[in-house]
C-alpha cells in the first residue's frame, strides 16, 4: 500500500492560492496511488500520471512569476524544469510499458512535493512575505 498524502499545517506556504494549488496536487498523487496500490488500473494510473503533469505545469506557470522577486528565483525555476524533465522521463517510461513506471514515479512524486514544499517553497514564500514582496 502506498502512504497517501495528508494536508498538514506545516504546508501551509502562507499564500492562499498557493496552498490551495498544493492541496491539489496532494489530492491528484492521491488519486495515483490508489490506481496503483488498490484496484490497480493501467488506464486509471496513466489518468493520474498525465493530470498530475498537466496541473503542475499550470501550478509552476502560476507560482513561478510570484518568485521573481527572490534572489535565487533562478535555482527554484531550475527546480521545476528538472522536475519537469523527470515527469517526461515517467511519461516515456509508461509508453515503453515499463511496468515499474508507476511506482517509481510515486516514490519520486512523494520525495519531490514533500522537499519542495516543506522546504524550498516555504523559504522562497516566506522571504517575499517578510520583505513585503508578495501580498496573501
Amino acid at each position: 500500500m502506498i502512504e497517501r498524502f495528508e494536508w498538514k499545517p506545516e504546508y501551509t506556504v502562507g499564500i492562499d492560492s498557493i496552498d490551495k494549488q498544493h492541496q491539489e496536487l496532494f489530492r491528484i498523487f492521491n488519486k495515483l496511488a490508489d490506481a496503483v496500490s488498490g484496484t490497480y488500473s493501467a488506464k486509471d494510473a496513466a489518468t493520474a500520471m498525465h493530470e498530475m503533469s498537466q496541473y503542475l505545469g499550470k501550478h509552476f506557470t502560476f507560482e513561478e512569476p510570484l518568485l521573481t522577486k527572490h534572489p535565487d528565483f533562478d535555482k527554484h525555476h531550475l527546480e521545476h524544469l528538472k522536475f519537469i524533465e523527470n515527469t517526461l522521463d515517467f511519461q516515456i517510461r509508461f509508453a515503453d510499458k515499463d511496468n515499474n513506471v508507476h511506482l517509481d514515479m510515486l516514490t519520486f512524486l512523494a520525495d519531490w512535493l514533500k522537499t519542495h514544499i516543506l522546504e524550498m517553497d516555504k523559504e522562497y514564500f516566506g522571504y517575499l512575505k517578510e520583505n513585503n514582496l508578495i501580498e496573501n
